[in-house]
């Protein structure tokens, strides 16, 4: 498996099964909450590929996604299965709509509307991929990043007016010890979306523990086909900071193509001076 160590196909497994819901019934799921990440809250992106996944999994033979639009409430703790009930909403010609709530206990955690549509002919434009060094002139990040390769290329260069082009580019490919099903792999990609680091606030890019952060909504459109063991470009871009949110705008690419579109609105609150030591 090349640069891959067994642990990180065990973690590339292990994501699989987490992001891939268990079935209750023909709509409602449960899901595991994983401690990957500490005991306070289970990362966003989980909670998005696993609501995505209990929405493909109520479309088993129809189109495939191309928008999931949601909003976290609450934050998932790690222990308790979170429950997933997926509601028919549209059942059309051209377009196949599911809501989604997430739940764990009492507490409704994100809900989330999910659209299905087949592919169709018609003009083709696009972003086009930006102009970055490839993964393999990047180093790779010092840090376990579990059954992910990242190399970080860093924001572009500050202009003279202090704004970014972009505030994160990044390649990233997962292990490859996925299963092969388009539909898995479309799940880690929104996985992967939600992996914006500092990002959002441009004027404190290189600083942790000064701030708390929590996503309020995440949208997410995927355009083309991705395959999630294969290098993936994603460049991220701050729009706004004002009253305490901020507004992130992502683009991923794969062998150049626009496969992937996120935007992304968070709450950020500096801490207290004795809270940030």
């Amino acid at each position: 498996m090349g640069d891959w160590d067994e642990e990180q196909l065990d973690q590339a497994r292990e994501l699989a099964e987490v992001i891939t819901v268990a079935s209750l019934d023909a709509d409602r799921f449960r899901g595991a909450t994983p401690d990957w990440f500490g005991q306070d809250r289970i990362f966003g992106g989980v909670v998005v590929a696993q609501a995505l996944n209990a929405a493909i999994r109520t479309v088993p033979h129809g189109p495939p996604p191309h928008s999931l639009h949601g909003y976290f409430l609450r934050a998932a703790r790690p222990g308790p299965p979170v429950e997933i009930g997926v509601e028919h909403v549209r059942e059309g010609r051209s377009f196949t709509t599911r809501q989604v709530a997430m739940s764990q206990g009492e507490r409704l955690l994100f809900t989330a509307t999910c659209s299905f549509h087949g592919p169709e002919r018609g003009h083709e434009y696009e972003l086009p991929a930006p102009v970055v060094p490839p993964p393999e002139d990047v180093e790779p990040e010092p840090l376990a990043q579990g059954p992910f390769d990242v190399r970080d290329a860093g924001p572009t260069r500050i202009r003279p007016d202090g704004t970014y082009a972009s505030t994160r580019r990044m390649w990233v490919r997962c292990a490859p010890a996925l299963p092969p099903e388009q539909a898995l792999h479309t799940c880690v990609a929104a996985y992967l979306s939600d992996m914006t680091g500092t990002a959002f606030r441009p004027l404190n890019l290189g600083e942790w523990g000064t701030h708390t952060d929590a996503s309020l909504d995440h949208a997410v459109w995927f355009h083309r086909p991705a395959r999630a063991d294969e290098w993936l470009f994603y460049d991220l871009h701050a729009l706004v900071n004002t009253a305490g949110r901020s507004l992130v705008r992502g683009t991923m690419y794969q062998h150049g193509r626009l496969c992937l579109s996120m935007a992304q609105e968070l709450l950020i609150r500096p801490l207290a001076p004795e809270e940030g030591d």
